[in-house]
């Protein structure tokens, strides 16, 4: 890797986003949501004719007013809880195209597909009565659970298997898994939403519909919603674990016990909450509770683990002249990432991008050559060269340096000054990465 390939001249931007194999993706997975989603419509919203005691009842769909009303109270715990888990991959070498593949996945592709399968099970489970034979509590204890964190699992196995070698850390992994948890969530809460007020809507001894929205708005979208992203982290977490083993039976098992701790943990949850009054489950909910706080700890520490190692591994480069010396200390600390990315911004939209991929490559970087040591990335001294000289391109528009970096005061377009002040001959000053410095 002595002498790095020149960096080649940019492409215009159109034919770098319709170059992009992530810009097809993202189009692909957006046809994939509007199928399964119009589908998931279509079937809750039409009037269904069910057997009960012998005779044949009409239930009705849910309306769409009801959907109105179940998207305003779901959309806030799906906001907040997208925002933590793309917040928690501080390292961030992911970008939107794969957050929103997570997110709709799950709120889609996942939702659609356990609809049917459990169905389908609860069917072969003999579960009769009501419109959904899947609402049992036999069904939500012994098949919902391996269905839905199979479904809500299968992406990250997916990108595991596209980007194996640049899904670098378990926080990451878990980041992901989150989204798409969230996104099966976030239309979970909907149904659930618009079929209690439907219900209640329809039928005249179900009390105050407003009432019984909300108060399954504050037990689903409040206390209890760290479920779903909880169960599929686990998943997560022995992917993640997987990737970075160098034994075949580590690789296989660990995705698999994290499966079935997923499952188990979901079984446990649905059992508890279909079997216990509300009274009844307060001490059970602070466990979950306490569980929770465990894993954001665990999560918090990883992520100061990989900071350790992040240093490392950039200090390698440094050390063989490759790159700047201080770019493990820069690179690896949390806030100084966000100091340059915030002085970045105040030279512009370019300069800031520039300075985030910078980031990326410089941590992907330093994920590769970890691997590289465990044992793990064999052949990889052409995809150094390459993200090494990459790197050395985005140092001439990036900010790199923290130390001495400065804020740069806001200015006005030059048109608008010249507008305003047609004489006045005021320049604007440039520009540029160096100021910073």
């Amino acid at each position: 890797m002595s002498g790095l390939n020149p960096v080649q001249p940019r492409d215009a931007w159109w034919r770098r986003v319709l170059g992009n194999p992530w810009t097809w993706a993202v189009v692909v997975m957006i046809v994939l949501s509007i199928l399964t989603l119009g589908d998931t419509y279509s079937l809750l919203s039409r009037d269904t004719t069910v057997e009960v005691e012998g005779k044949e009842l009409v239930s009705p769909g849910i309306t769409d007013l009801s959907f109105k009303k179940a998207i305003h109270y779901a959309w806030p715990t799906a906001a907040v809880w997208s925002a933590l888990f793309i917040l928690l991959d501080r390292y961030r070498t992911k970008h939107f195209p794969i957050w929103f593949i997570a997110f709709s996945w799950g709120g889609s592709v996942a939702c659609w597909a356990s609809m049917y399968a459990n169905t389908w099970m609860a069917s072969m489970l003999s579960v009769k009565g009501g419109v959904d034979p899947s609402a049992g509590a036999g069904p939500a204890i012994f098949s919902a659970p391996f269905v839905e964190e199979f479904f809500k699992a299968t992406i990250l196995f997916i990108l595991a298997a596209v980007i194996g070698p640049t899904l670098t850390s378990a926080v990451q992994t878990v980041s992901l898994a989150g989204l798409s948890a969230i996104g099966f969530a976030f239309v979970e809460n909907i149904v659930y939403y618009a079929r209690a007020d439907n219900y209640a809507s329809v039928t005249i001894d179900a009390g105050d519909p407003e009432a019984a929205l909300r108060q399954m708005v504050v037990l689903r979208g409040a206390l209890t919603s760290f479920g779903h992203p909880l169960f599929t982290s686990m998943t997560a977490l022995g992917l993640a674990f997987g990737l970075r083993a160098r034994s075949r039976i580590v690789r296989v098992m660990a995705p698999l016990t994290g499966f079935v701790m997923a499952v188990m943990g979901h079984m446990a949850f649905n059992g508890l909450s279909s079997t216990r009054n509300l009274d009844e489950l307060r001490p059970y909910w602070w466990v979950s509770v306490t569980i929770v706080m465990i894993f954001i700890l665990g999560l918090v520490l990883r992520l100061v683990a990989e900071g350790r190692m992040i240093a490392r591994r950039l200090d390698d480069y440094a050390v063989m002249g490759w790159l700047p010396a201080r770019v493990g200390e820069v690179v690896s600390v949390l806030h100084r990432r966000w100091w340059i990315s915030a002085v970045a911004l105040s030279h512009g939209i370019r300069c800031w991008w520039q300075t985030l991929k910078y980031l990326r490559r410089t941590t992907e970087l330093a994920y590769l050559r970890d691997a590289e040591v465990r044992g793990l990335a064999a052949n990889s001294t052409a995809r150094q060269a390459r993200l090494l000289a990459e790197i050395r391109g985005l140092s001439a528009m990036a900010v790199t340096e923290s130390r001495g970096a400065r804020l740069v005061k806001p200015h006005l377009p030059r048109w608008l000054v010249e507008y305003f002040h047609p004489s006045s001959g005021t320049s604007i000053p440039a520009m540029g990465r160096e100021s910073a410095r």
